[in-house]
């Protein structure tokens, strides 16, 4: 029943109707068929166009789509060279400055007397506390134990520790074992120059009939043979008698800022000025 309910509905027939229509424009001779091919172009022209447009912008959308993933995957690359281009710059600006103040240093350097090999310096006491710092240079660049280490014109940071095959550990003037022999340029009075426990120097033992200004710069002395004579120290501050009242001492403040040291010089030859 339903089936024969569908035959004779309206929408059956203009399906047939059109099925023939059609069958009939391509079948029959063109010039019969011609004025049913213009009206069928003329009812089709708006869904043609309709369909034409709807491609184009469907088109038109999956290649702004695709354009949006292409930018996304360029912009991804343009910052990771950007990153790199600055890392670059970064390094070679850092290089330059190395390169600057190495020449600077070597210009102020006092080369006519001592035979000197330049060292980075590449680690620092891990308390903070200052006693110490490593070097790029050992046994195999011909470092050994107990050789002086300064900077710039002459100024004594410490000395060689210890010693592997390429590095080194410098023991530095603050540090509580480290002792130098010291006297000040200006009266010649003469003592010992300790460590405090990385807090800073002390000129002690210095006899009570000899004269400490405050002010006047403390020299190696030479005696002991371990540094050279005229090494700079530090300056004089707060002279004062020690507690037992037995001797003079007084600070001495260094004119060099460990904490900021890039490079330094070991003296390497023992002959002595």
């Amino acid at each position: 029943m339903t089936q024969k309910r569908f035959l004779r509905t309206k929408f059956f027939t203009a399906l047939v109707v059109s099925v023939v229509v059609i069958a009939s424009v391509f079948w029959l001779p063109r010039p019969l068929t011609d004025p049913i091919r213009k009206s069928i172009l003329l009812v089709a022209f708006p869904f043609e166009k309709a369909f034409s447009v709807a491609a184009f912008e469907t088109a038109d959308t999956f290649r702004f789509f695709s354009s949006i993933g292409n930018l996304k995957n360029e912009n991804e690359r343009l910052e990771k060279e950007r990153l790199r281009l600055s890392a670059e710059n970064a390094r070679l600006i850092d290089i330059g400055k190395e390169n600057e103040e190495l020449r600077s240093e070597l210009g102020l350097l006092p080369r006519e007397q001592y035979e000197l090999k330049a060292a980075s310096v590449i680690g620092r006491d891990a308390g903070g506390l200052g006693n110490w710092l490593s070097i790029d240079q050992g046994a195999l660049q011909g470092i050994v134990s107990g050789m002086p280490v300064i900077v710039d014109a002459g100024i004594l940071v410490g000395r060689v520790s210890d010693v592997s095959a390429s590095s080194s550990r410098v023991m530095l003037l603050s540090n509580p074992e480290s002792i130098v022999n010291g006297s000040e340029t200006g009266t010649e009075a003469s003592g010992i120059v300790k460590g405090e426990h990385g807090l800073g120097l002390l000129f002690d033992m210095v006899l009570q009939t000899d004269v400490l200004k405050e002010g006047d710069s403390v020299v190696t002395s030479g005696l002991g043979g371990v540094f050279p004579k005229g090494l700079l120290i530090g300056t004089i501050q707060e002279p004062r008698f020690s507690e037992d009242r037995l001797f003079q001492q007084a600070s001495l403040v260094s004119p060099i800022e460990i904490d900021r040291l890039r490079y330094v010089f070991v003296i390497t030859n023992t002959r002595m000025p």
